[in-house]
């Protein structure tokens, strides 16, 4: 444990140097939390370029601490400082306080609860970490125990991992360096979720320029929702005190009504590693790329781009929709400054190749050498469709967005509006600004093409065999649309303001927040109270058996049950897992399945199947004997190396039955 702790705090040491000198002439905040973005990136990235050659070992990894530590040191010797904005970043500080830090503690007692909590039960975990945890508790403990790099599926050996696997490579690298399987996963975490509230109200206060307006963006935008809750007043099949005892039946996700807009803490942040460890990079590259496309002062726009082009080009693997949201907003971006600058095209070209060359030139390896190889499989993933998740089948158009984002889709809409027509923006800044400067300006009206090109691209075309899974390139959009929306509402209470209309200026805020978050804060409830046993006490028990007593790469034949034990606890690799990951992923594993019946409940063709796919061990356990109930005839042809009752494992091959550590 010393050293894994070690390794993970030189990182951050190391880059919270750099960020020192690189961020200046920023405030200490901001410099404090762009180390910890940078530092976080490098945990992901160091032992990468060393594991090709001498795998995912120990070795790679203090050679990848060595990389880590010397970039940062070149930066922090060589690096000019970045100027900064001329807005007033000292009035974000208290923000970050009595805002961030709630925010970031809700955040910290949910993985607490929800990665793999000892208790009498077993290892226990929450309603949203009961599914795609285990998945990547798999990727986890086979990169850590295998150690082959490029790391493989131990759910389907012989496939390559394509996922985006980089945050679970942090947990590997701290699990590998002696931390339990639970703190590996929820060290870096802490880390990613403390940037993601970090960054996000550093970008909210860069685009609006406003504390009350950022502090608003940020509430709608993590606790966010629609008028979900509407369903839960006693008229419909279910009632408010069902959303803290039903499994995912939430004012935010509520299938059966099209309620498909999960809240970003519970749903997307906590459960979903990739995304939380895409938004810790992806937000502060977006507030970079936001300074490269502002500011005027060349040597500052080159120094801007390349930030913004390095850490956008280490994104595929990181979180690959984040990757390619931040692209689509780059080419809005591009053809404003375009049309902007259109007498001097070729100056225009010159200062964006400072940015897209760093960032496709990182990006292209790994999508060629990963990404596409699964995507462009069989049929592909990538298709037109219209609607997301409502297929204009169920719900109207707009409906299905009003019922789903409440108050942000509503501010958007009237931003775009408002935005779109300089008359009426100036109009407005001369009755609303109040000595304060006018937030529904030419800026945030030229911002909106960026997102605007996510939104449209993401209702037209899929990316993946999962049509749900374009939400996250939704959520890069909903951003900006939280935060124009927050400054819509703060233009509307300036405005009654100005009028001395003061209580319809108060209930205006209010009502937004309140309707804007209720929905989200009763999801979050329930996942605050929300506990199921993912391993129970013997299963953990095998798992620690199989862990110490087992080689590493031997194969095991269990069932296909999502939380398998044998995968997600020990490394070791299965014959195949679940089709809840594999399907979603683009792979075809039918025929490995139907062998796993055949090799518990065939006899005549047990043989053969052992002998294809090498198999060293047979696991039995609950799961096994309710999938393949004829498996008894495995009983008296294996040695049972271990048995406690509810599971037993059988060692088949003469490896196995000769292993000892």
């Amino acid at each position: 444990m010393f050293f894994a702790l070690i390794y993970f705090i030189a990182h951050l040491i190391a880059w919270g140097y750099a960020a020192q000198k690189l961020f200046a002439t920023h405030p200490q905040w901001i410099r404090l939390g762009a180390g910890g973005v940078l530092g976080a990136t490098a945990l992901m990235w160091a032992p990468v370029p060393f594991a090709f050659f001498v795998q995912f070992s120990p070795l790679s990894h203090g050679l990848g601490l060595v990389l880590s530590c010397t970039l940062a040191g070149t930066i922090y010797a060589k690096a000019r400082p970045l100027a900064a904005s001329p807005i007033n970043y000292g009035a974000m500080p208290k923000t970050l306080l009595w805002l961030g830090l709630p925010i970031f503690a809700v955040m910290a007692y949910l993985l607490h609860t929800h990665l793999i909590l000892p208790t009498a039960n077993g290892y226990d975990v929450g309603q949203s970490t009961f599914g795609d945890l285990q998945m990547h508790m798999g990727m986890v403990t086979s990169l850590a125990r295998q150690q082959i790099f490029p790391p493989e599926y131990s759910i389907l050996p012989g496939q390559r991992l394509s996922y985006p696997f980089l945050v679970n490579l942090v947990s590997s690298s701290l699990y590998q360096l002696g931390f339990s399987l639970r703190w590996a996963l929820l060290l870096p975490s802490l880390l990613m979720c403390a940037m993601i509230v970090f960054s996000f109200i550093l970008l909210a206060f860069e685009v609006s320029k406003d504390k009350r307006a950022t502090q608003i963006a940020t509430l709608l935008f993590f606790f966010n929702g629609g008028l979900g809750f509407i369903y839960f007043f006693g008229w419909h099949e279910y009632t408010f005190a069902q959303i803290l005892t039903e499994f995912y039946k939430t004012p935010t996700n509520y299938n059966e009504m099209n309620i498909r807009w999960s809240n970003v803490i519970a749903d997307m942040i906590i459960p979903q590693r990739t995304t939380m460890a895409g938004w810790s990079v992806a937000l502060f590259a977006l507030w970079a790329l936001l300074r490269f496309t502002r500011t005027t002062v060349r040597e500052e726009k080159r120094a801007w781009g390349m930030l913004a082009g390095v850490l956008v080009g280490l994104l595929p693997m990181i979180h690959t929709h984040s990757f390619m949201a931040i692209g689509l907003i780059s080419l809005g971006w591009l053809g404003v400054d375009l049309v902007l600058r259109r007498k001097a095209i070729v100056q225009v070209i010159i200062d964006w190749c400072w940015y897209g060359l760093p960032a496709i030139g990182l990006g292209i390896g790994q999508l060629l050498f990963w990404t596409f190889q699964q995507a462009t499989a069989g049929e592909g993933f990538v298709h037109f469709h219209l609607n997301w998740v409502n297929k204009l089948e169920i719900d109207p158009y707009f409906w299905f967005y009003l019922k789903n984002m409440g108050v942000v889709y509503v501010g958007w809409l009237i931003g775009l509006a408002v935005l779109a027509r300089s008359a009426w923006r100036d109009k407005l800044a001369v009755a609303a600004d109040g000595g304060e400067g006018s937030l529904l300006d030419k800026h945030l009206a030229l911002l909106q093409l960026g997102p605007l090109v996510i939104y449209i691209v993401a209702e037209l075309i899929i990316f993946q065999p999962n049509l749900y899974d374009n939400n996250k390139l939704f959520y890069i959009w909903y951003v900006f649309a939280a935060i124009t929306a927050a400054c819509v509402i703060i233009t509307a209470f300036r405005y009654w303001l100005a009028r001395g209309r003061y209580m319809l200026a108060a209930n205006l805020v209010v009502f937004s927040i309140a309707i804007g978050c209720i929905s989200g804060i009763l999801t979050l409830a329930r996942e605050w109270v929300s506990s199921y046993t993912a391993y129970n006490p013997a299963h953990v028990a095998a798992a620690q058996f199989i862990d110490q007593n087992t080689p590493t790469d031997a194969m095991f034949v269990t069932a296909d049950n999502h939380n398998n034990t044998v995968a997600a606890l020990t490394g070791r690799n299965i014959v195949v897992g679940t089709d809840t990951y594999l399907f979603f992923h683009g792979l075809d594993t039918k025929q490995r399945h139907d062998d796993v019946r055949k090799i518990y409940e065939s006899p005549a063709e047990r043989a053969a199947l052992i002998a294809k796919y090498k198999v060293d061990y047979i696991f039995i356990s609950d799961f096994e004997r309710s999938s393949y109930p004829a498996f008894a005839s495995l009983f008296g042809l294996y040695p049972v190396i271990f048995d406690n009752g509810q599971v037993q494992v059988l060692a088949v091959s003469q490896r196995a039955q000769n292993y000892q550590r």
